[in-house]
């Protein structure tokens, strides 16, 4: 009897100790993965990620197209990606190339990894703050220049998302 006795105190202690890490206190950790596209007059930009987590910030991997299939030479382009956090409009990805007579036709964006963005309570940005992520693409040839937008992202009204609600 008394091994019984000892045994299922064992097991108690066991249970306790199992489940004293079980406090409630833990906090919920989000990370975001978005693949985005977008067009404009000229652009149809495919591929694009960004990922956030609370550790860092990616941004890139999409391949912009001219939309006319037709090969484009310039001697100049650019882009920028621009988030728009909490109303703050941040650049946070560009990408140039200078060549005479180059064709852009297809154009890689590559890609930038860094560290997170924080709100004003110094915690790390969340998908709810975010209002809009957008490129800018800029070209210029012998006699010609223009620039575009690409609407990538903005943030949609709370009746329209599936995102947490406890993130304001």
């Amino acid at each position: 009897m008394l091994k019984s006795k000892r045994i299922f105190f064992m097991l108690f202690l066991v249970l306790v100790v199992l489940l004293s890490g079980c406090n409630g206190n833990e906090k919920s950790v989000s990370n975001y993965y978005l693949s985005l596209m977008g067009e404009s007059q000229t652009w149809k930009l495919t591929g694009y990620e960004v990922v956030i987590t609370p550790e860092s910030f990616k941004a890139g991997n999409g391949t912009l197209h001219v939309k006319n299939g037709n090969k484009s030479i310039v001697n100049s382009f650019s882009f920028e990606t621009h988030v728009v956090i909490n109303d703050k409009d941040l650049v946070v990805h560009t990408g140039a190339v200078t060549s005479a007579g180059m064709d852009i036709t297809e154009e890689l964006t590559g890609a930038i990894e860094g560290g997170t963005y924080l709100n004003e309570d110094g915690t790390p940005i969340t998908l709810n703050e975010i209002n809009n992520i957008y490129m800018i693409i800029e070209w210029r040839g012998k006699s010609e220049s223009a620039k575009e937008r690409i609407n990538l992202y903005i943030k949609p009204n709370k009746e329209q998302t599936f995102l947490d609600s406890h993130e304001n």
